[in-house]
Protein backbone atom coordinates (compact mmCIF):
# COMPACT_ATOMS: atom_id res chain seq x y z
CA UNK A 1 0.00 0.00 0.00
CA UNK A 2 1.39 3.29 -0.30
CA UNK A 3 1.12 6.83 1.22
CA UNK A 4 -0.72 8.54 -2.04
CA UNK A 5 -2.17 7.81 -5.00
CA UNK A 6 -2.02 10.94 -7.21
CA UNK A 7 -4.94 10.89 -10.36
CA UNK A 8 -3.71 13.31 -12.95
CA UNK A 9 -0.01 14.21 -14.13
CA UNK A 10 -0.61 17.53 -15.12
CA UNK A 11 0.67 20.69 -13.30
CA UNK A 12 -1.48 20.17 -10.17
CA UNK A 13 -0.36 16.39 -9.83
CA UNK A 14 3.13 17.12 -10.95
CA UNK A 15 3.28 19.99 -8.28
CA UNK A 16 2.00 17.23 -5.32
CA UNK A 17 4.38 14.85 -6.82
CA UNK A 18 7.42 16.97 -6.56
CA UNK A 19 6.68 17.86 -2.64
CA UNK A 20 5.25 14.04 -2.32
CA UNK A 21 9.21 12.86 -3.23
CA UNK A 22 10.51 15.80 -1.31
CA UNK A 23 8.82 14.91 1.85
CA UNK A 24 9.71 10.87 1.18
CA UNK A 25 6.04 9.89 0.86
CA UNK A 26 5.64 6.57 -0.97
CA UNK A 27 3.52 7.43 -4.29
CA UNK A 28 2.20 7.19 -7.54
CA UNK A 29 0.96 9.40 -9.93
CA UNK A 30 -1.30 7.92 -12.56
CA UNK A 31 -2.48 9.24 -16.34
CA UNK A 32 -4.73 8.21 -18.79
CA UNK A 33 -2.94 9.69 -21.58
CA UNK A 34 -0.12 8.05 -23.36
CA UNK A 35 2.42 11.16 -22.86
CA UNK A 36 3.18 13.62 -19.82
CA UNK A 37 1.40 17.10 -21.14
CA UNK A 38 -0.89 15.40 -23.88
CA UNK A 39 -4.02 17.42 -21.71
CA UNK A 40 -2.19 20.62 -23.44
CA UNK A 41 -1.37 19.16 -27.15
CA UNK A 42 -4.73 18.12 -27.54
CA UNK A 43 -5.82 22.21 -27.02
CA UNK A 44 -6.57 24.34 -29.78
CA UNK A 45 -2.91 24.11 -32.17
CA UNK A 46 -1.96 28.01 -31.54
CA UNK A 47 -3.48 28.39 -28.52
CA UNK A 48 -1.42 30.10 -25.72
CA UNK A 49 -1.39 30.56 -22.19
CA UNK A 50 -2.46 33.60 -21.08
CA UNK A 51 0.69 33.94 -18.30
CA UNK A 52 3.67 34.48 -19.41
CA UNK A 53 6.64 32.01 -19.00
CA UNK A 54 8.28 33.82 -15.77
CA UNK A 55 4.81 32.29 -14.05
CA UNK A 56 5.15 28.80 -15.69
CA UNK A 57 7.77 27.39 -13.13
CA UNK A 58 6.77 23.93 -11.97
CA UNK A 59 8.12 22.91 -8.50
CA UNK A 60 11.95 23.84 -8.52
CA UNK A 61 12.03 24.36 -12.55
CA UNK A 62 11.79 27.47 -14.27
CA UNK A 63 10.37 27.49 -18.35
CA UNK A 64 12.57 28.02 -20.39
CA UNK A 65 12.58 30.77 -22.77
CA UNK A 66 11.74 34.63 -22.65
CA UNK A 67 10.22 35.09 -19.79
CA UNK A 68 8.14 38.09 -20.07
CA UNK A 69 6.81 36.23 -23.51
CA UNK A 70 3.69 34.17 -23.17
CA UNK A 71 4.01 30.37 -24.16
CA UNK A 72 2.13 27.51 -26.68
CA UNK A 73 -0.17 25.39 -25.37
CA UNK A 74 2.43 22.53 -27.02
CA UNK A 75 5.61 24.59 -25.13
CA UNK A 76 3.78 24.34 -21.90
CA UNK A 77 2.97 20.67 -22.56
CA UNK A 78 6.66 19.87 -23.03
CA UNK A 79 8.06 21.22 -20.03
CA UNK A 80 5.46 19.89 -18.13
CA UNK A 81 6.89 16.48 -19.38
CA UNK A 82 10.93 17.41 -19.01
CA UNK A 83 9.86 18.35 -15.33
CA UNK A 84 8.38 15.03 -14.79
CA UNK A 85 11.45 13.22 -16.40
CA UNK A 86 14.30 15.41 -15.16
CA UNK A 87 12.93 15.12 -11.53
CA UNK A 88 12.11 11.35 -11.94
CA UNK A 89 8.80 11.89 -10.52
CA UNK A 90 6.90 8.36 -10.19
CA UNK A 91 4.47 8.49 -13.25
CA UNK A 92 2.43 5.59 -14.65
CA UNK A 93 1.03 6.63 -18.38
CA UNK A 94 -1.90 4.61 -20.12
CA UNK A 95 -3.72 4.11 -16.73
CA UNK A 96 -7.09 5.20 -16.69
CA UNK A 97 -8.83 4.80 -13.49
CA UNK A 98 -12.45 3.17 -13.72
CA UNK A 99 -13.44 3.40 -10.01
CA UNK A 100 -12.15 4.83 -6.70
CA UNK A 101 -13.99 3.15 -3.78
CA UNK A 102 -13.18 2.39 0.29
CA UNK A 103 -12.89 -1.17 1.22
CA UNK A 104 -11.08 -2.91 4.12
CA UNK A 105 -9.50 0.54 5.74
CA UNK A 106 -7.72 1.98 2.30
CA UNK A 107 -8.60 3.63 -0.84
CA UNK A 108 -9.10 1.09 -3.51
CA UNK A 109 -8.62 2.35 -7.09
CA UNK A 110 -9.85 -0.11 -9.78
CA UNK A 111 -7.57 0.27 -13.06
CA UNK A 112 -9.12 0.10 -16.80
CA UNK A 113 -7.54 -3.35 -17.13
CA UNK A 114 -8.76 -4.57 -13.63
CA UNK A 115 -5.69 -4.02 -11.67
CA UNK A 116 -5.84 -2.24 -8.50
CA UNK A 117 -4.06 -0.02 -6.52
CA UNK A 118 -4.34 0.80 -2.57
CA UNK A 119 -3.44 3.83 -1.00
CA UNK A 120 -4.21 5.48 2.33
CA UNK A 121 -4.48 8.91 0.83
CA UNK A 122 -5.97 10.08 -2.62
CA UNK A 123 -5.35 13.33 -4.28
CA UNK A 124 -7.93 14.17 -7.33
CA UNK A 125 -5.65 16.43 -9.64
CA UNK A 126 -7.26 15.94 -12.49
CA UNK A 127 -9.05 19.26 -12.64
CA UNK A 128 -12.51 20.82 -13.26
CA UNK A 129 -12.23 21.46 -16.90
CA UNK A 130 -12.07 17.94 -18.19
CA UNK A 131 -15.44 17.24 -20.29
CA UNK A 132 -16.70 20.36 -22.37
CA UNK A 133 -20.34 22.08 -21.74
CA UNK A 134 -22.67 21.67 -24.80
CA UNK A 135 -25.67 22.78 -24.04
CA UNK A 136 -29.49 21.08 -24.92
CA UNK A 137 -29.91 23.29 -27.73
CA UNK A 138 -27.04 21.63 -29.90
CA UNK A 139 -29.09 19.11 -30.41
CA UNK A 140 -31.69 21.67 -32.86
CA UNK A 141 -29.36 22.04 -35.27
CA UNK A 142 -29.27 19.90 -38.38
CA UNK A 143 -26.38 17.33 -38.69
CA UNK A 144 -25.16 18.94 -41.94
CA UNK A 145 -23.87 21.97 -39.29
CA UNK A 146 -20.52 20.51 -38.19
CA UNK A 147 -20.11 21.01 -34.42
CA UNK A 148 -16.73 21.38 -32.27
CA UNK A 149 -15.75 22.67 -28.69
CA UNK A 150 -12.95 24.39 -27.64
CA UNK A 151 -11.14 20.70 -27.10
CA UNK A 152 -11.94 19.42 -30.10
CA UNK A 153 -10.83 22.71 -32.55
CA UNK A 154 -7.39 22.29 -33.50
CA UNK A 155 -7.18 25.11 -36.66
CA UNK A 156 -8.78 27.29 -39.15
CA UNK A 157 -7.66 24.28 -42.04
CA UNK A 158 -10.21 22.16 -40.05
CA UNK A 159 -12.60 23.85 -40.30
CA UNK A 160 -15.23 23.96 -43.74
CA UNK A 161 -15.65 27.12 -45.00
CA UNK A 162 -19.12 26.51 -46.39
CA UNK A 163 -21.40 28.82 -43.94
CA UNK A 164 -19.94 31.39 -41.19
CA UNK A 165 -18.53 30.03 -37.56
CA UNK A 166 -20.37 30.35 -34.63
CA UNK A 167 -18.35 30.52 -31.31
CA UNK A 168 -20.42 30.54 -28.59
CA UNK A 169 -18.64 31.74 -25.32
CA UNK A 170 -16.54 34.89 -25.04
CA UNK A 171 -13.50 33.38 -22.52
CA UNK A 172 -10.26 33.23 -23.14
CA UNK A 173 -10.31 30.55 -25.41
CA UNK A 174 -13.19 31.42 -27.06
CA UNK A 175 -12.11 34.84 -28.18
CA UNK A 176 -8.51 33.28 -29.31
CA UNK A 177 -10.28 30.87 -31.60
CA UNK A 178 -12.71 33.85 -33.20
CA UNK A 179 -9.88 35.66 -33.81
CA UNK A 180 -7.56 32.78 -35.28
CA UNK A 181 -10.70 32.25 -37.01
CA UNK A 182 -11.31 35.56 -38.66
CA UNK A 183 -8.07 35.83 -40.78
CA UNK A 184 -9.71 32.97 -43.45
CA UNK A 185 -13.42 32.31 -42.18
CA UNK A 186 -16.97 34.28 -41.73
CA UNK A 187 -16.97 34.54 -37.69
CA UNK A 188 -19.87 35.42 -35.36
CA UNK A 189 -19.21 35.42 -31.97
CA UNK A 190 -21.97 35.25 -28.76
CA UNK A 191 -21.18 36.43 -25.74
CA UNK A 192 -22.94 35.64 -22.04
CA UNK A 193 -22.48 38.01 -19.27
CA UNK A 194 -21.11 41.16 -19.10
CA UNK A 195 -17.83 40.51 -18.19
CA UNK A 196 -14.38 42.52 -17.05
CA UNK A 197 -11.96 42.56 -20.23
CA UNK A 198 -8.17 43.09 -18.93
CA UNK A 199 -4.53 43.56 -21.08
CA UNK A 200 -2.41 40.59 -20.98
CA UNK A 201 0.27 43.39 -20.22
CA UNK A 202 0.25 46.86 -18.64
CA UNK A 203 3.26 49.16 -18.62
CA UNK A 204 4.89 46.41 -20.19
CA UNK A 205 4.79 43.78 -17.81
CA UNK A 206 2.42 40.73 -17.27
CA UNK A 207 -0.71 41.50 -15.48
CA UNK A 208 -0.20 38.87 -12.93
CA UNK A 209 3.02 40.45 -12.01
CA UNK A 210 1.24 43.34 -11.29
CA UNK A 211 -1.49 41.14 -9.27
CA UNK A 212 1.29 39.17 -7.95
CA UNK A 213 2.87 42.38 -6.58
CA UNK A 214 -0.21 44.11 -5.11
CA UNK A 215 -1.41 41.02 -3.39
CA UNK A 216 -4.56 40.24 -5.19
CA UNK A 217 -3.77 36.94 -6.36
CA UNK A 218 -3.27 35.21 -3.32
CA UNK A 219 -5.85 36.93 -1.07
CA UNK A 220 -7.77 33.91 0.68
CA UNK A 221 -10.34 32.81 -1.14
CA UNK A 222 -13.12 34.44 1.74
CA UNK A 223 -11.11 37.75 1.57
CA UNK A 224 -13.29 40.94 0.66
CA UNK A 225 -10.60 41.22 -2.61
CA UNK A 226 -11.03 37.70 -3.41
CA UNK A 227 -15.27 38.39 -3.70
CA UNK A 228 -14.52 41.65 -5.72
CA UNK A 229 -12.34 39.37 -8.12
CA UNK A 230 -15.27 36.57 -8.31
CA UNK A 231 -17.91 39.21 -8.86
CA UNK A 232 -16.29 40.99 -11.96
CA UNK A 233 -14.62 37.99 -13.16
CA UNK A 234 -11.51 39.19 -15.05
CA UNK A 235 -10.22 38.00 -18.90
CA UNK A 236 -7.11 38.62 -19.39
CA UNK A 237 -8.23 39.03 -23.30
CA UNK A 238 -5.08 40.27 -24.77
CA UNK A 239 -4.99 41.21 -28.31
CA UNK A 240 -8.73 39.76 -28.49
CA UNK A 241 -10.71 42.15 -26.77
CA UNK A 242 -13.74 43.43 -28.61
CA UNK A 243 -12.67 46.11 -30.88
CA UNK A 244 -9.59 43.67 -31.83
CA UNK A 245 -12.24 41.47 -32.70
CA UNK A 246 -14.67 43.70 -34.46
CA UNK A 247 -11.35 45.02 -36.22
CA UNK A 248 -11.19 41.58 -37.49
CA UNK A 249 -14.08 41.11 -39.25
CA UNK A 250 -15.74 39.13 -35.59
CA UNK A 251 -19.66 39.99 -35.80
CA UNK A 252 -20.14 40.09 -32.15
CA UNK A 253 -23.89 38.72 -30.78
CA UNK A 254 -25.19 38.43 -27.41
CA UNK A 255 -26.00 34.97 -25.66
CA UNK A 256 -27.13 32.60 -28.02
CA UNK A 257 -30.86 31.37 -27.16
CA UNK A 258 -31.88 28.90 -29.99
CA UNK A 259 -31.30 26.78 -33.05
CA UNK A 260 -32.75 25.49 -35.84
CA UNK A 261 -31.73 23.58 -38.63
CA UNK A 262 -28.51 26.01 -39.55
CA UNK A 263 -29.93 28.74 -38.29
CA UNK A 264 -28.79 30.27 -34.33
CA UNK A 265 -31.18 32.89 -32.70
CA UNK A 266 -29.62 35.08 -30.14
CA UNK A 267 -30.88 37.14 -27.06
CA UNK A 268 -31.97 40.34 -28.73
CA UNK A 269 -34.52 38.49 -31.54
CA UNK A 270 -31.38 38.41 -34.53
CA UNK A 271 -30.37 35.61 -35.94
CA UNK A 272 -27.94 33.82 -38.22
CA UNK A 273 -27.27 30.86 -40.69
CA UNK A 274 -23.96 29.07 -39.52
CA UNK A 275 -22.18 25.98 -41.09
CA UNK A 276 -19.55 25.42 -38.48
CA UNK A 277 -20.67 25.83 -34.30
CA UNK A 278 -17.62 25.52 -31.81
CA UNK A 279 -18.90 25.53 -28.13
CA UNK A 280 -16.61 27.48 -26.10
CA UNK A 281 -18.98 27.71 -23.19
CA UNK A 282 -16.22 26.08 -20.02
CA UNK A 283 -16.17 22.76 -18.62
CA UNK A 284 -17.37 20.29 -16.13
CA UNK A 285 -16.27 17.81 -14.18
CA UNK A 286 -15.64 13.72 -14.73
CA UNK A 287 -16.97 12.31 -11.60
CA UNK A 288 -18.29 9.16 -12.79
CA UNK A 289 -14.94 6.95 -11.37
CA UNK A 290 -15.56 7.96 -8.18
CA UNK A 291 -17.70 6.05 -5.64
CA UNK A 292 -16.83 7.01 -2.21
CA UNK A 293 -19.89 7.48 0.91
CA UNK A 294 -18.57 10.94 2.07
CA UNK A 295 -18.63 12.37 -2.00
CA UNK A 296 -21.58 14.13 -2.90
CA UNK A 297 -21.30 14.42 -7.04
CA UNK A 298 -24.89 14.26 -7.54
CA UNK A 299 -24.35 18.50 -7.61
CA UNK A 300 -21.63 18.00 -10.33
CA UNK A 301 -18.96 18.38 -8.44
CA UNK A 302 -16.72 17.81 -5.22
CA UNK A 303 -17.29 20.08 -2.28
CA UNK A 304 -14.04 20.74 -0.27
CA UNK A 305 -12.78 23.20 1.98
CA UNK A 306 -9.33 24.23 0.67
CA UNK A 307 -9.05 20.85 -0.70
CA UNK A 308 -10.21 18.88 1.68
CA UNK A 309 -13.20 16.63 1.17
CA UNK A 310 -16.05 15.26 3.83
CA UNK A 311 -14.05 11.74 3.07
CA UNK A 312 -10.94 11.58 4.99
CA UNK A 313 -7.90 11.13 3.36
CA UNK A 314 -10.01 11.92 -0.61
CA UNK A 315 -8.32 15.29 -1.54
CA UNK A 316 -8.29 17.73 -4.69
CA UNK A 317 -6.30 20.00 -6.47
CA UNK A 318 -6.52 22.27 -9.55
CA UNK A 319 -9.85 23.91 -8.40
CA UNK A 320 -11.24 27.26 -8.89
CA UNK A 321 -10.78 29.68 -5.77
CA UNK A 322 -8.85 26.35 -3.37
CA UNK A 323 -7.52 28.80 -1.23
CA UNK A 324 -7.19 32.04 -3.62
CA UNK A 325 -7.53 33.27 -7.53
CA UNK A 326 -4.22 31.94 -8.54
CA UNK A 327 -5.44 28.49 -7.70
CA UNK A 328 -6.60 27.65 -11.50
CA UNK A 329 -3.53 28.76 -12.68
CA UNK A 330 -0.11 27.43 -13.00
CA UNK A 331 1.03 30.14 -10.55
CA UNK A 332 -0.88 28.67 -7.79
CA UNK A 333 0.03 24.93 -8.10
CA UNK A 334 2.86 25.21 -5.84
CA UNK A 335 1.06 26.73 -3.00
CA UNK A 336 -2.18 24.92 -3.04
CA UNK A 337 0.18 21.80 -3.45
CA UNK A 338 2.01 23.03 -0.14
CA UNK A 339 -1.67 23.04 1.32
CA UNK A 340 -2.87 19.80 0.15
CA UNK A 341 0.13 18.04 0.82
CA UNK A 342 -0.23 19.62 4.62
CA UNK A 343 -3.58 17.15 4.79
CA UNK A 344 -2.11 14.35 3.72
CA UNK A 345 0.66 14.23 6.43
CA UNK A 346 -2.27 15.26 8.69
CA UNK A 347 -4.31 11.89 7.25
CA UNK A 348 -0.64 10.08 7.29
CA UNK A 349 0.24 11.47 11.07
CA UNK A 350 3.12 12.40 9.58
CA UNK A 351 5.09 15.55 10.09
CA UNK A 352 4.13 18.21 7.92
CA UNK A 353 4.40 18.76 4.15
CA UNK A 354 7.87 20.18 2.59
CA UNK A 355 7.22 23.69 1.97
CA UNK A 356 7.24 24.55 -2.40
CA UNK A 357 8.84 27.84 -1.27
CA UNK A 358 11.69 26.38 0.05
CA UNK A 359 12.25 24.25 -2.83
CA UNK A 360 11.99 26.62 -5.57
CA UNK A 361 13.05 30.47 -6.25
CA UNK A 362 10.25 32.93 -6.14
CA UNK A 363 7.99 33.52 -9.61
CA UNK A 364 8.02 36.44 -11.69
CA UNK A 365 11.12 38.71 -10.46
Amino acid sequence: MIDCLVVGAGQSGLSCAFLLAAAGHSYQVIDAHRRVGDVWRQRPRNLRLFTSRQFCRLGDMAMPGEQGGFPSAAEFADHLERFAAERRLNVRLDCRVDRVAWRDGAFVATLAGGEEIRARTVINATGSSQVPIVPALAGAFDPRVRQLTAASYRDPDSVDKAGPVLVVGDGASGRQIALELAATHQVVMSMGRKRKLVPNRVLGRDIFWWLTRLGVLYAPTGSPIAGMLRKRDPIPAGDADNERLREAGVTLKPRTSGAAGDSASFSDGSSTRVGTVVWCGGYKEDLGWIALPGVDTRAGHIEHRRGKTAQPGFFVMGRKWLSCRASELVLGAAADAEIVLGHVAEQLGLPGAVSASKLAPAQGN
